[in-house]
C-alpha cells in the first residue's frame, strides 16, 4: 500500500470526506459540522486561503483516507483539534492517527507557532479519537450534551415580559462583562469579546434589565442564514434573580429573534452534562439531545 501526505488537496474533497465520517457517533468530532458546503466555509474561515498549512491529509493507493486540522490561536497559544478523520481499518486507525499527528506538528514548527494547550472535542463514542487522546497524555476536561431544536417556528412571545428584552446598550456593557466573565470563568469569549462579536450581522446580544436599567440576565446567540441554523453560545441570570422564570423569558426571545429576523429553522447548543438546570430549562422549549461529546486537553508545549 501505497502512503503519502497530500499537499494542496482539493477543499471541497476533504469538507465532503469530514462530512460523510461526521454522520455517524463512532466518528464523529465537535468542532466540524455534517455539511460538506459549511464545513468548506468552515475552513476558509479558520485556515483562510493556504488551508495546507493547517491541514494534513493522508492518501493510500490515490484515494483520501485521512484529514487532521490544527485550528490555532496564536494569541491564546492553543490549538483545537479538527480530527483525526480516518477510514480505514481498525487496526490501522491509532498508526495512521500518529503519522497525522507527526505531520501536523511538523507544520507547526515550520511555521514557528507556539501552542501550549491542544483540545479534542469527541462524540462519547469515539472510541479512537478518544484512546488517541489519552494515549498522550490528554484529560478529560467536562462532557457537553449537543442539544437541537428543529420547531422554532412554534416559539411565541410573552408580550408582557418581552418589553424587558432589548438589544444590550453601551452603558450596560460593564454589568454585563462582570455577570459574564463571573458565571463563564475561562471561557472561550470573554465579555468584551462578545461585545465586539455582536457587532456583526445576525449576532445576537439581549440583556433583560430591570426597572432602573440594571442587566438581571443576557443571552448571546449567533446564526447563520445560509445554512439555516444558529447557536445559543450563552445565556446567564443575575443570582439574585434566580427561580423567577427569567432564563425561560430570555431563551424564547432570542428562539423566536432567530427564527423571524435571522431565518434560522434550526439551533443547536453545548451545555454541560453536569448544568441540570440548564438541560431542564432547554428540554422544556422542545430542545433534544443529539450528541454527548467530551473535551479534552492536552498541556504541552509544541515550538
Amino acid at each position: 500500500m501505497e502512503r503519502n501526505i497530500t499537499q494542496n488537496m482539493d477543499k471541497s474533497v476533504i469538507a465532503k470526506f469530514i462530512a460523510e465520517l461526521n454522520q455517524h457517533h463512532k466518528h464523529h468530532i465537535g468542532y466540524c459540522g455534517k455539511d460538506a458546503l459549511e464545513i468548506e466555509q468552515a475552513m476558509m474561515d479558520a485556515f483562510g486561503d493556504q488551508p495546507d498549512q493547517w491541514i494534513s491529509t493522508l492518501n493510500e493507493d490515490g484515494q483520501l483516507t485521512g484529514v487532521l486540522g490544527m485550528d490555532t490561536d496564536t494569541d491564546m497559544g492553543t490549538a483545537e483539534l479538527w480530527g483525526p478523520f480516518i477510514q480505514c481499518a481498525p487496526e490501522h486507525w491509532q498508526e495512521l492517527a500518529s503519522y497525522l499527528w507527526e505531520q501536523g506538528m511538523n507544520k507547526l514548527a515550520e511555521n514557528r507557532i507556539h501552542i501550549q494547550k491542544v483540545y479534542g472535542f469527541y462524540n462519547e463514542h469515539h472510541a479512537n479519537a478518544i484512546t488517541f487522546m489519552k494515549d498522550k497524555g490528554a484529560k478529560l476536561k467536562s462532557r457537553q450534551v449537543i442539544l437541537h431544536n428543529r420547531s422554532l417556528n412554534k416559539v411565541s412571545l410573552d408580550q408582557g415580559e418581552n418589553y424587558r428584552i432589548q438589544t444590550m446598550t453601551p452603558d450596560q456593557y460593564p454589568s454585563f462583562i462582570q455577570l459574564h466573565d463571573s458565571t463563564f470563568t475561562g471561557t472561550y469569549y470573554d465579555g468584551e469579546t462578545l461585545i465586539q462579536r455582536s457587532g456583526k450581522q445576525h449576532h445576537h446580544l439581549y440583556a433583560l434589565s430591570g426597572s432602573e436599567g440594571e442587566i438581571h440576565g443576557y443571552v448571546y446567540a449567533e446564526a447563520d442564514p445560509e445554512f439555516g441554523e444558529g447557536n445559543i453560545e450563552y445565556i446567564a441570570v443575575n443570582p439574585d434573580y434566580f427561580r423567577q422564570g427569567l432564563g425561560s423569558l430570555l431563551l424564547n426571545k432570542v428562539l423566536y429573534e432567530l427564527n423571524q429576523e435571522s431565518q434560522v429553522s434550526e439551533i443547536r447548543l453545548c451545555v454541560d452534562e453536569m448544568n441540570s438546570g440548564a438541560l431542564s430549562l432547554y428540554r422544556k422549549a422542545g430542545f433534544e439531545t443529539e450528541h454527548v461529546l467530551e473535551l479534552y486537553q492536552l498541556d504541552h508545549m509544541y515550538e
